[in-house]
């Protein structure tokens, strides 16, 4: 019993003296990044923290920028790729739960980032996730295009397009550790390129033809992770002397690991193989060498030995036994820093205090408790106290929310929005009607789609469709005829995005350009108010796109005064129609002007018009809900013209067409599609 005791203590030593040993090496370059002249990064540079694409964009292609952070998620625009060329000494660090994020997959707008001719260069704890495998010969989330001297260390990336971190044209002196490859979502299909399921992890070097990459791709990994979802290329070798060690290979959906291909040389030793095919794959043995050893296999098939003798590291590197890899690399591979300290040893020390800023608005509406400059980490509870006569309404930029007391993590310097409203004096209520509410509820109709948001109250937004004349409709009862004041929750973050929507009340335009600010972020959010007259009973509230570019997306809108209540959209009959549509009237011409009807395919309309006279068409649904906005009419000399409307892939059912002309037409038209 003595002897067992000892021998689980010695062994319970040797862990956690491996344990210790491993976490050492997650505080310094290692293997062939180490060499000719080492990595340092943007070393003890003051950190320029980013929140959003087009900061972080600035930040990563401007020299003068030497430390960048990365705070919450960043989302790409489509085509957004960012170069990040002709640089060095430079770090570029996630700080905790941050992401870049990519939805592109086409050939030529996917990828997050593209690195060329960049030398002393540091990624550190950032999640790259992309769209999804499609082998279109797209981009890869990050490339690394003859650079010298990169250090990729405790990444996570996820569902590269054409591959998750590709490596080519004479890149030299790479160490990759403790980084995590993964594919979360289901590979698209039927791409150009023949592969119907392209999650091909790493390429090193391009084609066999690349003869300038001899010598070069001198390339270390190490404590990384294949994990769910690869299938091949971890990673696929040309020319280069590659040191892949200490990695776990357990994607049950892997047809081959480590590929060696063109004059590949490779040193595979002490990684651990669960549950996959081919865990070397020898290919057409055109290799130069492998040596394979102190690997374990476990329920593998294929080859696993190797044939040759490989390159000798010109460093020394502790590697770690093979039974230990597993542990490790599950509980630390991937962006799972909390800190970028380590130790004082670290080139790119946290900033020790960071301040947070707040802000109410109107500066009459209230104040706001917890600003102040904080050690980092510390959690900070800030609360919003409305002043005598104004509503806390919600948070924006590093709140959300509308509770008025939210805790703050100080893990960057941020600046926090308290919003508040002006009770109405007679008012006895406010109503919120949500992105996701039904007919039923108030939301009546939206020309665009829903889309995600992570700082929205619920996570979604209503994203119109980028054209002048789109909009979202609401119906609210209001008990008395009398003045209420509308609050809409919006982002509107782009540069390019319009700032201004026309708001409609009950068919009539009340304010042309009612103001939607710019956000700081594609996260931050901001309230918008206008007051207005509604009648007693039913109205409809639009907000209109005016130009054909983006505008801001709305998150919920609240409607304060003599105690209203969302409407009911469905059930709307022909009587009530001038109630629900924008620019109707009592008037209704049934059956007249517009024929055939019923229809299956096209019906035409009569239009006459006064002399310099315009008029748009819309066709409603039964429900009230816009299905197609068929443009402007124009007549120079007045008269009456011939409107075809293309029918054919409605679905069967009662539609609605509206005339609205500029000099004071206003009809519409009950229309069968059969």
């Amino acid at each position: 019993m003595q002897l067992n005791r000892l021998l689980s203590v010695a062994l319970s030593a040797v862990v956690c003296l491996a344990s210790l040993s491993a976490h050492s090496q997650q505080c310094a370059v290692v293997g062939w990044a180490s060499q000719n002249g080492g990595v340092t990064g943007g070393g003890t540079a003051a950190a320029t923290v980013v929140t959003n694409y087009n900061d972080f964009k600035t930040a990563v292609t401007s020299a003068a920028v030497k430390v960048v952070h990365i705070s919450g998620t960043i989302t790409f625009p489509a085509g957004g790729r960012i170069s990040f060329q002709d640089q060095s000494g430079k770090t570029i660090y996630g700080l905790p739960g941050s992401r870049l994020v990519s939805s592109d997959q086409t050939k030529d707008g996917s990828g997050l980032l593209s690195v060329k001719r960049c030398s002393n260069i540091i990624f550190r704890n950032i999640i790259f996730e992309g769209p999804g495998a499609y082998d279109a010969d797209g981009w890869d989330n990050v490339t690394l295009d003859a650079s010298t001297n990169i250090w990729v260390d405790h990444c996570e990336f996820q569902d590269g397009m054409d591959g998750n971190l590709d490596i080519k044209n004479a890149s030299d002196y790479i160490t990759v550790t403790w980084c995590k490859f993964i594919y979360n979502k289901t590979p698209r299909p039927d791409g150009p390129g023949g592969s119907d399921d392209h999650r091909f992890s790493n390429l090193f070097g391009s084609s066999d033809g690349a003869t300038g990459d001899r010598g070069k791709l001198r390339i270390t990994m190490q404590h990384c992770w294949w994990a769910q979802g690869c299938k091949a290329r971890m990673p696929r070798v040309r020319f280069g002397k590659v040191h892949v060690v200490n990695n776990l290979f357990n994607s049950t959906v892997a047809s081959q690991c480590v590929m060696a291909g063109f004059e590949a040389d490779l040193l595979i030793e002490s990684n651990v193989f669960e549950n996959v095919a081919s865990p070397i794959d020898l290919m057409d043995n055109t290799f130069t060498a492998i040596t394979s050893r102190n690997n374990t296999f476990t329920n593998t098939s294929g080859n696993t030995a190797g044939s040759g003798t490989a390159f000798t590291p010109p460093y020394s590197l502790t590697v770690t036994p093979a039974a230990q890899v597993k542990g490790l690399v599950t509980a630390s591979a991937g962006a799972t820093l909390t800190s970028n300290s380590c130790g004082g040893t670290n080139p790119n020390p946290d900033p020790t205090t960071y301040t947070l800023a707040v802000t109410a608005v109107p500066a009459a509406g209230g104040s706001i408790t917890g600003a102040g400059t904080y050690d980092s980490g510390t959690v900070v509870t800030v609360t919003a106290v409305p002043a005598s006569g104004y509503t806390f309404t919600g948070w924006s930029g590093a709140a959300t929310g509308t509770s008025s007391s939210v805790s703050i993590t100080m893990n960057s310097n941020k600046s926090v929005t308290a919003n508040f409203q002006a009770q109405d004096p007679g008012g006895s209520g406010t109503i919120r009607i949500e992105d996701n509410a039904t007919t039923a509820q108030g939301l009546c109709a939206y020309e665009g789609s829903i889309s995600n948001n992570s700082g929205a109250s619920n996570g979604r937004v209503i994203n119109l469709t980028n054209s002048a004349g789109k909009g979202v409709d609401w119906r609210v009862t209001a008990p008395a005829a009398g003045t209420y004041t509308l609050t809409w929750r919006y982002v509107n973050s782009s540069s390019s995005n319009a700032y201004t929507m026309a708001l409609i009340i009950n068919g009539a335009t009340v304010n042309s350009s009612q103001s939607f600010p710019r956000t700081s972020g594609s996260t931050v959010f901001a309230n918008a108010t206008a007051t207005v007259s509604l009648n007693a009973g039913a109205n409809t509230i639009r907000l209109q796109s005016v130009a054909s570019s983006a505008t801001a997306d709305i998150d919920w809108i609240e409607i304060t005064g003599n105690a209203p209540s969302a409407a009911n959209c469905t059930g709307t009959t022909a009587s009530t129609l001038a109630m629900l549509l924008p620019g109707n009237t009592t008037e209704s011409r049934e059956l007249t002007g517009i024929y055939p009807n019923p229809t299956s395919s096209n019906a035409t309309i009569n239009v006459t018009l006064g002399k310099n006279e315009q008029a748009a068409i819309r066709i409603y649904d039964a429900q009230g809900r816009l299905v197609e906005n068929v443009g402007i009419v124009r007549s120079v000399a007045g008269g009456t013209q011939k409107v075809v409307l293309n029918l054919s892939n409605r679905t069967p059912g009662l539609y609605y067409v509206t005339v609205i002309g500029n000099k004071g037409l206003k009809s519409n038209y009950k229309l069968v599609v059969k």
